[in-house]
C-alpha cells in the first residue's frame, strides 16, 4: 500500500466514524436547526466516503 492511498485509508476510517456518531445522536435530536445541520453534516460525510472510494478505486486500477 503506498502512502497516498494509506492516507485515505485513514480519512475513510475518522469519515465512517464520524458518521457512525452522528447516526447515533440524530435520532435524539428535536426537529429543528440543529436537527436539520446533523443531516447535513451526515450527507457532507457520506459524499466524502464516496469520493475518497473513487480515488481508491484509481489507485488500485491502476497498479
Amino acid at each position: 500500500m503506498n502512502l497516498n492511498e494509506e492516507r485515505l485509508q485513514k480519512e475513510k476510517m475518522k469519515q465512517v466514524q464520524l458518521l457512525a456518531a452522528y447516526y447515533q445522536v440524530i435520532n435524539r435530536l428535536p426537529l429543528g436547526d440543529q436537527r436539520d445541520q446533523m443531516i447535513r453534516d451526515i450527507l457532507a460525510s457520506k459524499d466524502r466516503i464516496k469520493k475518497i472510494n473513487q480515488k481508491l478505486t484509481e489507485l488500485n486500477n491502476k497498479e
